[in-house]
């Protein structure tokens, strides 16, 4: 693709995505609490291990019904909360994407204890998991895209997926600045809504106590509630950021599609 068509992509993804956020966030928000009133109640309890695998269960059936969701959208066909059933019909399909993605994140961590004991984690780690974790999510889109329009191996769509992926230059930068602004942006909006929240109580506090230190906000910020506020927001912009990505991959690999038919 020339820059005049990268440039037509962009122009349709965030005409698509104007069009759907809101439809498409409200499976977000309800993923999102799901998830967090899970872990809260597992906290009660000193249990981490269940609620890991249970969240991450429903973040993968979530992640490629939204894919699958999305595809629709750009489309204009219409989708629903069924459509996130079909993840059961491709789920003998997606065990070796699992595999692989199992395969990543054991040699992820590999590398960040080498990094430790290097003493190179401050300086090269932020960095280079940020820009793994926005590569292998471009990557997953195209991946599962492939797998749902032409019924691909696992395998095949990985390899065709990262093959699209590195030839899309200008998305590359385009998502990755998107990213890091919306991470930003969002981190900022959870902060200021958990201090709006509580906003009287730390007024009160600050107010009669003889000297101002962190010990006093403290409390405010490992509530339940806060929990809640905080945990919930990082779900919802980590899921703001899936359907940006995945909408602007998605036209871009439509297109891609629809040109290669046509030749």
């Amino acid at each position: 693709m020339n820059q005049d068509e990268m440039n037509l992509v962009l122009e349709s993804a965030r005409s698509a995505i104007a069009r759907h956020r809101l439809a498409l966030m409200k499976y977000c928000v309800v993923t999102a609490l799901l998830c967090s009133l899970i872990s809260l109640a597992a906290q009660q309890f000193n249990d981490n291990l269940i609620p890991l695998g249970t969240t991450l269960a429903i973040n993968l059936v979530f992640l490629f019904g939204l894919d699958w969701v999305m595809l629709k959208a750009l489309r204009n066909e219409p989708y629903s909360y069924r459509d996130f059933s079909q993840f059961a019909k491709y789920f003998k399909a997606l065990l070796p994407l699992f595999g692989i993605y199992a395969v990543i994140l054991a040699a992820g961590v590999f590398a960040l204890q080498a990094m430790i004991h290097l003493g190179a984690v401050l300086l090269v780690l932020p960095a280079l998991l940020a820009l793994s974790v926005i590569f292998l999510n471009c990557i997953n889109h195209l991946t599962l895209f492939s797998m749902i329009e032409t019924h691909q191996s696992a395998w095949q769509a990985l390899k065709g997926g990262a093959k699209l992926f590195f030839q899309s230059r200008k998305l590359i930068l385009h998502i990755v600045l998107k990213t890091i602004m919306l991470i930003l942006l969002g981190s900022l909006a959870v902060y200021a809504l958990n201090v709006f929240v509580y906003a009287p109580q730390i007024d009160a506090v600050l107010k009669s106590a003889p000297e101002i230190t962190e010990a006093l906000i403290d409390p405010y910020f490992s509530t339940n509630l806060s929990y809640l506020i905080q945990s919930v927001g990082m779900q919802l912009v980590v899921s703001y950021i899936a359907i940006v990505s995945g909408m602007t991959y998605g036209t871009y690999y439509l297109k891609r599609r629809s040109s290669a038919q046509q030749a």
